[in-house]
């Protein structure tokens, strides 16, 4: 292990390990389909790279926090339509023509219409759609769960492999793998929001 990155990594594996990380990803999950502007792919996919038996685990606890707060989002939708849209528009990346596309998506009801593998539109918009649409709960919980399986799962597996096959190389590299990880979003998201 190479000094303080080296402890990070075990530091990292702990949580992931224990109930700081289902807490870390159900949480983060929870706050990202209500109104959090960062994916929490950030925070689980490092912890399955430096725990990749975790990552399942980790992973159901992401989806019923994402669940949780698609419930959430939708209650408050339902009650009040405008303020959630203002709250919406002011997060960056989101914008009057996402939920446009996000409405037009989700008008059949269909919960396979949400399923997308790589970036794209927030939970939390179509969301908001399902609730100003077609207002079928069920359906929307159902598209939620596909949504984090097909947006989530590909990148998570990837992450746990690597972490799985390469434990060592990685720990050998521990600050060239968190620079890296850390860069990836970074530049990630100033596309994103630009």
């Amino acid at each position: 292990m190479s000094g303080i990155a080296g402890h990070s990594f075990l530091r990292l594996e702990r949580i992931a390990s224990g109930r700081a990380g289902i807490a870390l990803v159900g949480a983060w999950a929870f706050a990202e389909a209500i109104a959090w502007p960062i994916i929490p792919d950030v925070a689980i996919g490092l912890l399955a790279l430096v725990a990749p038996r975790r990552a399942l685990v980790l992973f159901a606890f992401l989806v019923a926090g994402a669940l949780a707060g698609t419930a959430v989002l939708y209650a408050l939708t339902l009650a009040a339509p405008d303020a959630v849209e203002a709250m919406l528009l002011a997060l960056p990346g989101i914008s009057d023509s996402t939920l446009a596309a996000a409405n037009q998506t989700v008008a059949a009801g269909n919960p396979t219409s949400i399923a997308l593998v790589g970036p794209g539109t927030p939970l939390k918009v179509y969301t908001f759609a399902w609730a100003t649409g077609p207002a079928t709960p069920l359906a929307l919980a159902v598209g939620a769960v596909l949504n984090r399986i097909t947006r989530i799962g590909p990148g998570l597996l990837v992450l746990a492999a690597l972490g799985w096959f390469a434990p060592g190389f990685l720990r050998r590299h521990d600050r060239l793998v968190l620079a890296v990880y850390a860069a990836a979003y970074v530049v990630l998201y100033a596309l994103y929001w630009r």
